[in-house]
């Protein structure tokens, strides 16, 4: 259907769920995120032998998709920025 009719730029985002038990400390935070990574990795892969292109998106990305969804009237006029970004590491920290 794609092939044969033109459509407009679509986004589709695959979130990657991680179930863990317990507290996380530093040393299960380097495995989980190494799981992340080798799931993401297995993702993408299968991903692109069908033609489709994925990327990870960063920190910032991930905050700006919210943040569209949910507020996208302030969104369209006042958009994310880095500085934006480093206070909101800076307060979570």
């Amino acid at each position: 259907m794609v092939a044969t009719n033109k459509i407009l730029t679509r986004r589709f985002y695959v979130v990657i769920p991680y179930t863990g038990t317990g507290r996380t400390s530093s040393k299960n935070l380097a495995l989980v995120r190494e799981q992340l990574n080798l799931n993401a990795a297995i993702i993408s892969k299968g991903l692109g032998k069908l033609g489709v292109h994925s990327r990870p998106l960063g920190s910032l990305e991930v905050l700006d998709l919210f943040y569209e969804f949910y507020s996208p009237l302030t969104s369209k006029r006042q958009s994310l920025s880095e500085q934006t970004m480093q206070l909101f590491t800076e307060a979570l920290l």
